[in-house]
């Protein structure tokens, strides 16, 4: 490990332990640490919110494609094999008739 990596390491680990310092063993430290704590609290309610709204919007995305391939098993149209092309159609045999 070379010197600049070492020094960066150690100034990180100081600024790191002053501020836990701050925020536990001084009276502002702690009034910062209640007033966070709802904030918090909120922050915590609105990403389980997130989640279950995510939860549900695959959900629905699952049941529509469960949909749409039953319904394409039901349609004659949804068949690769039904021979029915835009060649075969008889709107396309029309057109071409004229």
């Amino acid at each position: 490990m070379d010197n600049q990596t070492q020094s960066s390491r150690i100034l990180f680990g100081a600024a790191l332990g002053a501020g836990f310092a701050f925020l536990f063993l001084t009276r502002s430290g702690q009034r910062l640490l209640e007033s966070a704590d709802p904030w918090l609290d909120q922050i915590i309610r609105d990403l389980e919110r997130v989640r279950g709204v995510a939860s549900k919007a695959k959900d629905a995305v699952d049941e529509g494609r469960r949909s749409l391939a039953a319904v394409q098993q039901l349609s004659p149209f949804g068949s690769k094999d039904d021979g029915f092309t835009p060649e075969t159609s008889h709107y396309h045999r029309r057109l071409g008739d004229r």
